[in-house]
């Protein structure tokens, strides 16, 4: 069965004008990194990019990262009969790529301080982009069951939806029009439901909620490690983020890293989606020995952090490489 994927179209979606009148799905790439993916060079591609780039929060991606953004790349090109979907505002839009080739042309950069004067736009033709399901109705947010509205939006560039619950295939009804009482009549659909409905609370998707519990961890770990002399003298670890700027880095970070863990490409789990605690995201510092600040934090699966530990990342990355060469897939 063909995929499902949400997306978003560069940075705040400004690029979403273009993919909509072009009839395309779209994405854009560094003039410096691009030649070396035009040639099947993963290599290439990966070092430019860790050399050449930055991330969103301005800093220099990792190989991890790299590799995914090529990666990305290969999905649009191959995208064929799979729905997109993608939040502008209060209205849901979505389509279905259509067969042919990946379209490339330069264009002036909208981030031309960190991506330069210009950027190589990527797209694929797909059908006219439609904001109302299959019987005509209109798709809005606001209207959607809450349960869907954890699953139907991301931070990232674009990713598949997942259907070990279900949630690709509720998306392919929702936008065919479809009956969807036997999603809603489920355990997971009625609790979030029944949420929704508490007066006076609001109600956080699974990514927030998520950031809330990382970053009161993180804020716990400081403030029990500043050097103090207790039975034995506890690493130093110090932060200057507040807890909100905490919360949004975190929310960036699972944007930036496709909800993959940095160390394993592993998919993260998040609280209230994933029923195994060991896969649930957590923060850590690359250089163990630093700070938790902005450009030293990365998203891994709970188990992964701490079989790291105090480790080295260099260390922990090659023996992750040797388990993978001798056959192990991780991501």
């Amino acid at each position: 069965m063909n995929r499902v994927y949400i997306a978003n179209f560069g940075e705040a979606n400004a690029l979403w004008p273009t993919a909509r009148v072009n009839q395309t799905i779209l994405t854009i790439d560094n003039v410096d990194t691009h030649p070396f993916w035009s040639e099947g060079d993963r290599d290439g591609y990966v070092a430019a990019v860790m050399s050449h780039t930055l991330t969103a929060r301005g800093i220099r991606p990792g190989k991890q990262t790299a590799g995914r953004w090529y990666n990305l790349i290969c999905e649009l090109r191959d995208t064929e009969g799979d729905i997109w979907i993608s939040r502008q505002g209060e209205a849901l839009w979505w389509t279905v790529s259509l067969p042919g080739d990946l379209e490339e042309h330069l264009i002036p950069s909208t981030n031309p301080g960190r991506d330069g004067a210009q950027v190589w736009l990527l797209q694929k033709r797909c059908q006219p982009w439609s904001d109302r399901d299959g019987e005509g109705r209109p798709l809005r947010w606001a209207a959607l069951h809450a349960k869907a509205r954890d699953f139907l939006a991301t931070e990232a560039t674009f990713q598949t939806i997942a259907n070990d619950r279900g949630y690709a295939d509720y998306a392919r009804a929702l936008v065919a029009g479809e009956p969807l009482h036997s999603w809603h009549a489920t355990p997971v659909f009625s609790r979030k439901q029944v949420e929704a409905k508490t007066q006076g609370v609001r109600i956080f998707s699974s990514r927030e909620r998520a950031a809330a519990r990382m970053a009161e961890t993180m804020l716990g770990t400081v403030g029990q490690a500043n050097g103090q002399v207790v039975e034995r003298r506890t690493k130093e670890k110090t932060t200057t983020l507040s807890r909100r700027e905490c919360e949004e880095l975190l929310r960036r970070l699972m944007g930036e890293q496709e909800d993959l863990c940095a160390l394993t490409g592993l998919t993260l789990g998040y609280d209230g989606e994933c029923n195994d605690k060991e896969m649930l995201a957590s923060l850590d510092r690359v250089d163990s020995g630093g700070h938790y600040t902005p450009d030293n934090v990365q998203l891994v699966c709970r188990f992964m952090n701490r079989w790291k530990g105090a480790d080295d990342e260099v260390l922990v990355r090659r023996l992750l490489s040797k388990l993978r060469s001798s056959g192990h897939q991780l991501g």
